[in-house]
Protein backbone atom coordinates (compact mmCIF):
# COMPACT_ATOMS: atom_id res chain seq x y z
CA UNK A 1 0.00 0.00 0.00
CA UNK A 2 2.83 2.41 0.83
CA UNK A 3 4.09 2.12 -2.73
CA UNK A 4 0.68 2.80 -4.23
CA UNK A 5 -0.42 5.90 -2.36
CA UNK A 6 0.87 8.51 0.05
CA UNK A 7 -1.68 10.44 2.14
CA UNK A 8 -1.50 14.21 2.23
CA UNK A 9 -2.19 16.52 5.11
CA UNK A 10 -5.23 17.92 3.24
CA UNK A 11 -7.10 14.60 3.35
CA UNK A 12 -10.25 15.12 5.42
CA UNK A 13 -10.49 11.46 6.37
CA UNK A 14 -7.21 9.64 5.73
CA UNK A 15 -8.45 6.49 7.47
CA UNK A 16 -11.45 6.14 5.17
CA UNK A 17 -9.25 6.87 2.15
CA UNK A 18 -6.85 4.07 3.07
CA UNK A 19 -9.67 1.59 3.65
CA UNK A 20 -11.31 2.45 0.31
CA UNK A 21 -8.02 1.96 -1.54
CA UNK A 22 -7.46 -1.37 0.18
CA UNK A 23 -10.92 -2.51 -0.84
CA UNK A 24 -10.41 -1.45 -4.45
CA UNK A 25 -6.88 -2.83 -4.82
CA UNK A 26 -7.17 -6.09 -2.87
CA UNK A 27 -10.61 -7.09 -1.67
CA UNK A 28 -12.78 -6.54 -4.75
CA UNK A 29 -10.41 -8.38 -7.15
CA UNK A 30 -9.95 -11.16 -4.57
CA UNK A 31 -13.69 -11.60 -4.06
CA UNK A 32 -14.26 -11.64 -7.82
CA UNK A 33 -11.57 -14.30 -8.20
CA UNK A 34 -13.01 -16.41 -5.38
CA UNK A 35 -16.44 -16.11 -6.95
CA UNK A 36 -15.09 -17.42 -10.25
CA UNK A 37 -13.34 -20.32 -8.54
CA UNK A 38 -16.45 -21.47 -6.72
CA UNK A 39 -17.35 -22.29 -3.12
CA UNK A 40 -14.89 -25.18 -2.80
CA UNK A 41 -11.95 -22.83 -3.40
CA UNK A 42 -12.33 -21.30 0.08
CA UNK A 43 -10.97 -24.55 1.52
CA UNK A 44 -7.97 -24.44 -0.82
CA UNK A 45 -7.35 -20.82 0.20
CA UNK A 46 -7.64 -21.84 3.88
CA UNK A 47 -10.45 -19.40 4.60
CA UNK A 48 -11.40 -21.02 7.87
CA UNK A 49 -10.78 -20.85 11.62
CA UNK A 50 -7.69 -22.35 13.21
CA UNK A 51 -7.71 -24.82 16.06
CA UNK A 52 -7.42 -23.36 19.59
CA UNK A 53 -4.18 -25.32 20.00
CA UNK A 54 -2.60 -23.03 17.38
CA UNK A 55 -2.89 -19.91 19.56
CA UNK A 56 0.56 -20.32 21.24
CA UNK A 57 2.16 -20.75 17.81
CA UNK A 58 0.45 -17.61 16.48
CA UNK A 59 1.53 -15.46 19.41
CA UNK A 60 5.08 -16.80 19.24
CA UNK A 61 5.20 -16.24 15.48
CA UNK A 62 4.10 -12.62 15.95
CA UNK A 63 6.87 -12.14 18.52
CA UNK A 64 9.43 -13.71 16.16
CA UNK A 65 8.25 -11.63 13.19
CA UNK A 66 8.61 -8.39 15.13
CA UNK A 67 12.14 -9.31 16.24
CA UNK A 68 13.11 -10.56 12.78
CA UNK A 69 11.97 -7.31 11.19
CA UNK A 70 13.88 -5.23 13.75
CA UNK A 71 17.08 -7.25 13.34
CA UNK A 72 16.94 -7.14 9.54
CA UNK A 73 16.23 -3.41 9.52
CA UNK A 74 19.11 -2.79 11.90
CA UNK A 75 21.45 -4.79 9.65
CA UNK A 76 20.26 -2.89 6.58
CA UNK A 77 20.48 0.58 8.09
CA UNK A 78 23.80 -0.11 9.80
CA UNK A 79 25.43 -2.14 7.03
CA UNK A 80 24.54 0.33 4.28
CA UNK A 81 25.10 3.38 6.45
CA UNK A 82 21.47 4.50 6.22
CA UNK A 83 19.84 6.65 8.85
CA UNK A 84 18.09 4.78 11.65
CA UNK A 85 15.19 7.19 11.40
CA UNK A 86 12.74 4.70 9.95
CA UNK A 87 9.75 6.73 8.85
CA UNK A 88 6.69 5.69 6.92
CA UNK A 89 3.74 7.22 5.12
CA UNK A 90 1.80 6.91 8.36
CA UNK A 91 3.97 9.37 10.29
CA UNK A 92 1.65 12.28 9.54
CA UNK A 93 -1.25 10.50 11.20
CA UNK A 94 0.40 8.56 14.04
CA UNK A 95 1.43 10.83 16.89
CA UNK A 96 1.35 11.01 20.66
CA UNK A 97 -1.23 13.81 20.46
CA UNK A 98 -3.90 11.60 18.91
CA UNK A 99 -7.07 10.89 20.83
CA UNK A 100 -8.14 7.38 21.70
CA UNK A 101 -10.60 7.32 18.80
CA UNK A 102 -7.95 8.51 16.34
CA UNK A 103 -5.52 5.86 17.57
CA UNK A 104 -8.20 3.21 17.10
CA UNK A 105 -8.92 4.33 13.55
CA UNK A 106 -5.18 4.48 12.85
CA UNK A 107 -4.77 0.90 14.03
CA UNK A 108 -7.72 -0.23 11.91
CA UNK A 109 -6.75 1.64 8.74
CA UNK A 110 -2.99 1.12 8.86
CA UNK A 111 -2.74 -2.10 10.87
CA UNK A 112 -5.77 -4.38 10.69
CA UNK A 113 -7.11 -3.69 7.20
CA UNK A 114 -3.73 -3.96 5.40
CA UNK A 115 -3.10 -7.27 7.16
CA UNK A 116 -6.56 -8.59 6.36
CA UNK A 117 -6.53 -7.58 2.70
CA UNK A 118 -2.93 -8.51 1.93
CA UNK A 119 -3.21 -11.91 3.59
CA UNK A 120 -6.40 -12.67 1.70
CA UNK A 121 -4.51 -12.14 -1.54
CA UNK A 122 -1.00 -13.41 -0.82
CA UNK A 123 -1.43 -16.16 1.80
CA UNK A 124 -4.89 -17.05 0.52
CA UNK A 125 -5.11 -16.87 -3.25
CA UNK A 126 -1.48 -16.53 -4.40
CA UNK A 127 -0.18 -19.24 -2.08
CA UNK A 128 -2.96 -21.61 -3.13
CA UNK A 129 -2.47 -20.92 -6.83
CA UNK A 130 1.26 -21.67 -6.78
CA UNK A 131 0.91 -24.87 -4.75
CA UNK A 132 0.85 -26.77 -8.01
CA UNK A 133 4.56 -25.92 -8.22
CA UNK A 134 5.20 -27.40 -4.76
CA UNK A 135 4.72 -25.88 -1.32
CA UNK A 136 8.31 -24.58 -1.09
CA UNK A 137 8.01 -22.78 -4.40
CA UNK A 138 4.57 -21.47 -3.42
CA UNK A 139 6.04 -19.96 -0.26
CA UNK A 140 8.97 -18.40 -2.12
CA UNK A 141 6.93 -16.99 -5.01
CA UNK A 142 4.13 -15.60 -2.83
CA UNK A 143 6.75 -13.98 -0.57
CA UNK A 144 8.54 -12.51 -3.57
CA UNK A 145 5.32 -11.00 -4.91
CA UNK A 146 4.45 -9.73 -1.43
CA UNK A 147 7.83 -7.99 -1.16
CA UNK A 148 7.48 -6.46 -4.62
CA UNK A 149 4.06 -5.08 -3.68
CA UNK A 150 5.68 -2.64 -1.22
CA UNK A 151 7.93 -1.12 -3.92
CA UNK A 152 10.74 -0.58 -1.42
CA UNK A 153 14.13 -1.84 -2.57
CA UNK A 154 15.79 -0.77 0.68
CA UNK A 155 13.56 -2.97 2.84
CA UNK A 156 12.86 -5.63 0.21
CA UNK A 157 14.50 -8.40 2.22
CA UNK A 158 12.41 -7.47 5.29
CA UNK A 159 9.15 -7.87 3.39
CA UNK A 160 10.40 -11.05 1.72
CA UNK A 161 11.36 -12.64 5.05
CA UNK A 162 8.04 -11.52 6.54
CA UNK A 163 6.22 -13.14 3.64
CA UNK A 164 8.00 -16.43 4.30
CA UNK A 165 7.08 -16.33 7.99
CA UNK A 166 3.44 -15.55 7.21
CA UNK A 167 3.20 -18.27 4.57
CA UNK A 168 4.68 -20.84 6.96
CA UNK A 169 2.12 -19.82 9.59
CA UNK A 170 -0.71 -20.35 7.08
CA UNK A 171 0.50 -23.90 6.44
CA UNK A 172 1.25 -24.67 10.07
CA UNK A 173 -2.12 -23.47 11.37
CA UNK A 174 -4.10 -24.56 8.28
CA UNK A 175 -5.90 -21.21 8.33
CA UNK A 176 -5.47 -17.82 6.70
CA UNK A 177 -6.66 -16.26 9.94
CA UNK A 178 -3.32 -17.11 11.56
CA UNK A 179 -1.16 -14.91 9.25
CA UNK A 180 -3.82 -12.20 9.44
CA UNK A 181 -3.42 -12.01 13.23
CA UNK A 182 0.38 -12.22 13.05
CA UNK A 183 0.52 -9.55 10.34
CA UNK A 184 -1.83 -7.30 12.31
CA UNK A 185 0.25 -7.53 15.49
CA UNK A 186 3.41 -6.77 13.53
CA UNK A 187 1.74 -3.76 11.85
CA UNK A 188 0.51 -2.39 15.17
CA UNK A 189 4.00 -2.72 16.64
CA UNK A 190 5.50 -0.92 13.62
CA UNK A 191 2.93 1.86 13.82
CA UNK A 192 3.08 2.68 17.52
CA UNK A 193 6.30 1.29 19.00
CA UNK A 194 9.05 0.88 16.43
CA UNK A 195 10.03 4.55 16.29
CA UNK A 196 10.71 4.48 20.04
CA UNK A 197 13.25 1.69 19.48
CA UNK A 198 15.16 3.55 16.78
CA UNK A 199 15.14 6.77 18.77
CA UNK A 200 16.57 4.95 21.78
CA UNK A 201 19.49 3.25 20.01
CA UNK A 202 21.03 6.13 18.11
CA UNK A 203 24.19 5.84 20.20
CA UNK A 204 26.67 3.17 18.93
CA UNK A 205 26.84 1.58 22.40
CA UNK A 206 23.07 1.20 22.47
CA UNK A 207 23.07 -0.38 19.01
CA UNK A 208 25.46 -3.10 20.19
CA UNK A 209 23.37 -3.85 23.27
CA UNK A 210 20.12 -3.84 21.31
CA UNK A 211 21.59 -6.10 18.62
CA UNK A 212 22.72 -8.65 21.21
CA UNK A 213 19.37 -8.64 23.02
CA UNK A 214 17.30 -8.73 19.84
CA UNK A 215 19.28 -11.58 18.26
CA UNK A 216 19.21 -13.57 21.52
CA UNK A 217 15.45 -13.13 21.86
CA UNK A 218 15.00 -14.00 18.19
CA UNK A 219 16.86 -17.29 18.61
CA UNK A 220 14.85 -18.14 21.72
CA UNK A 221 11.64 -17.24 19.89
CA UNK A 222 12.57 -19.45 16.94
CA UNK A 223 13.22 -22.41 19.25
CA UNK A 224 9.83 -21.92 20.90
CA UNK A 225 8.21 -21.53 17.49
CA UNK A 226 9.68 -24.78 16.20
CA UNK A 227 8.47 -26.52 19.34
CA UNK A 228 4.92 -25.24 18.88
CA UNK A 229 4.97 -26.16 15.19
CA UNK A 230 6.13 -29.70 15.90
CA UNK A 231 3.30 -30.10 18.42
CA UNK A 232 0.72 -28.97 15.86
CA UNK A 233 2.07 -31.31 13.18
CA UNK A 234 2.03 -34.22 15.62
CA UNK A 235 -1.64 -33.58 16.22
CA UNK A 236 -2.26 -33.39 12.45
CA UNK A 237 -0.59 -36.75 12.03
CA UNK A 238 -2.54 -38.25 14.92
CA UNK A 239 -5.90 -37.19 13.50
CA UNK A 240 -4.93 -37.72 9.83
CA UNK A 241 -5.44 -34.08 8.81
CA UNK A 242 -5.85 -33.32 5.12
CA UNK A 243 -2.52 -32.81 3.34
CA UNK A 244 -3.76 -33.03 -0.24
CA UNK A 245 -2.18 -29.65 -1.01
CA UNK A 246 1.22 -31.38 -0.98
CA UNK A 247 1.49 -32.78 -4.49
CA UNK A 248 3.83 -35.54 -5.49
CA UNK A 249 6.85 -34.41 -7.47
CA UNK A 250 5.51 -36.07 -10.62
CA UNK A 251 2.24 -34.10 -10.29
CA UNK A 252 3.80 -30.66 -9.86
CA UNK A 253 3.99 -27.96 -12.47
CA UNK A 254 7.60 -26.89 -13.18
CA UNK A 255 8.34 -23.67 -11.33
CA UNK A 256 9.90 -22.23 -14.49
CA UNK A 257 6.47 -22.37 -16.14
CA UNK A 258 5.07 -20.15 -13.41
CA UNK A 259 8.00 -17.74 -13.46
CA UNK A 260 7.81 -17.12 -17.20
CA UNK A 261 4.01 -16.72 -17.22
CA UNK A 262 2.45 -13.45 -18.38
CA UNK A 263 0.92 -12.53 -14.96
CA UNK A 264 4.27 -12.97 -13.21
CA UNK A 265 6.06 -10.98 -15.91
CA UNK A 266 3.50 -8.17 -15.52
CA UNK A 267 4.15 -8.08 -11.76
CA UNK A 268 7.88 -7.81 -12.35
CA UNK A 269 7.35 -5.04 -14.91
CA UNK A 270 5.11 -3.04 -12.57
CA UNK A 271 7.64 -3.37 -9.76
CA UNK A 272 10.54 -2.23 -11.97
CA UNK A 273 8.61 0.74 -13.33
CA UNK A 274 7.42 1.80 -9.86
CA UNK A 275 10.96 1.60 -8.44
CA UNK A 276 12.47 3.54 -11.33
CA UNK A 277 9.79 6.21 -11.24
Amino acid sequence: LSGLWTPSAEDENPYLSVIVIELLVFVLPAMFFLRLRGKKYSKKARICLFEPSAVPFILTAAFVLVLLSCVLKLLIYSGFDYSLDVTSIYSAYISSSQTGTELLFSALAFGVFPALTEELVFRGIVLAEYEECGTFNAVMISSLLFAMLHFDTKLFIVYFASGIMLAISAYTCRSILAPIIIHTLNNVFSLFFEDYIWNSILQPRNIVIFSFVAVSLLLIGLMLLFGEASGLYRSYGKFAADSSYRLKKSERTPVTTALISIPFAVCILIFVIAVLV
